[in-house]
């Protein structure tokens, strides 16, 4: 009773809109760290904001033929899957020359200096985006963050009381608040223009899920960590490993993950201990990926409403839900690889079809048993 009475009190201190505050310990000890974090939702705005321009310009007539003839190719293919095995040849899209000289803005965008009213206002400066799901990728992000600072906070005594409450606290605000169970694949893979966001624009959608595994891999080391000094040295490893991922290599971003990053597949521990927590993190990714998609189509009449309704359908707490055996096989189908490697690195070649015997980095065993045919 006394952690859980610590944990509320804390909470209500570091509530979800005071997660940039300077007074945290996640600004204090890793301000690197919170800085990247902040960016992400100014990065994921700019994005979106890059492929709507595009789409608008006269000169993307091509890009969208060769967009659209990809995708009616890629519908042909059996077991056609966003978790599949890739490479990094895909990174030139059909935009690509877009892509290309908008990349260099976009990583000055990732290495600048915000606060939290900067933040605040990036998604809703797009003005592509309807205000409901503006207001539900922000307090993810501002959940996300709680989470970290759970963990690096040691007021916080009782981990496990402290994220079951911020559980509790960001579902109660339930038009906003993300599905806290594993969405079906379907919602992500089998909707009108699926694959257009990865396909069109790879070096985008890689630069966005480059910050999502940051993230999660922050979670992972952060929670597994024995001590205090072995965290902050995998801390520091971990942003050099992001780094890499961003660095452009002849031009191109060729290290970037090119498939989504999910908990099972990058932080299994956080995955296994905070399954609620873990699925609201993995269905707010897939939203940003269906909003992607929803705006790289070409000639999508009605966007907004359009993304009102994918918004809808991931905060659903009623039904499109798929159970766990089946929500693992296919986040984990296309490799650690592909979704940006571990946290704590080590692994620098495709996992799949590997052998445990093979494996340098086996996964973290998650406790589940499949459930009888």
């Amino acid at each position: 009773m006394k952690g859980f009475w610590l944990a509320t009190s804390l909470l209500t201190l570091f509530s979800l809109s005071a997660m940039a505050d300077e007074d945290t310990a996640l600004a204090k000890e890793f301000p690197e760290l919170q800085q990247l974090l902040l960016a992400h939702d100014i990065v994921q705005a700019r994005v979106y904001e890059e492929i709507s321009l595009t789409n608008a310009s006269d000169t993307a007539a091509i890009g969208q033929k060769v967009l659209l003839d990809t995708l009616a190719e890629l519908k042909k293919t059996k077991n056609l899957h966003y978790h599949s095995a890739g490479g990094h040849a895909a990174m030139l899209g059909p935009h690509r020359v877009t892509e290309s000289r908008a990349v260099p803005g976009l990583l000055g965008v990732v290495w600048g200096n915000y606060d939290a009213d900067q933040v605040s206002t990036a998604l809703a400066d797009v003005g592509n985006l309807p205000p409901i799901a503006v207001e539900t990728l922000q307090r993810g992000r501002q959940f996300i963050e709680l989470l970290i600072e759970i963990y690096i906070n040691p007021a916080f005594e009782d981990k496990e009381a402290a994220v079951t409450l911020a559980v509790e606290r960001y579902l109660q605000n339930d038009l906003y608040a993300i599905a806290p169970k594993p969405k079906s694949d379907e919602l992500l893979s089998e909707h009108p223009w699926a694959y257009a966001f990865k396909t069109g624009f790879p070096e985008f959608s890689g630069l966005t899920w480059a910050s999502q595994w940051l993230k999660l891999g922050a979670l992972e080391l952060l929670i597994t960590a024995p001590d205090v000094a072995s965290r902050n040295q995998s801390i520091a490893h971990l942003l050099e490993l992001y780094k890499e991922k961003i660095n452009r290599q002849h031009g191109s971003l060729v290290s970037l993950p090119t498939d989504i990053p999910t908990s099972p597949v990058i932080a299994p521990s956080f995955y296994e201990r905070h399954p609620d927590a873990a699925y609201i993190v993995d269905n707010l990714e897939l939203l940003k990926v269906v909003i992607g998609d929803i705006l790289a189509y070409p000639g999508v009449a009605d966007r907004g409403q359009k993304i009102e309704q994918a918004v809808q359908n991931y905060t659903d707490k009623t039904s499109n839900f798929s159970n766990e055996r089946d929500y693992l096989y296919y986040t984990l189908r296309g490799g650690i690889y592909n979704a940006g490697g571990p946290a704590r690195g080590g692994l620098d070649r495709p996992d799949r079809n590997w052998s445990r015997e093979q494996s340098e980095n086996p996964h973290i065993s998650i406790g589940t048993q499949p459930s009888p045919d």
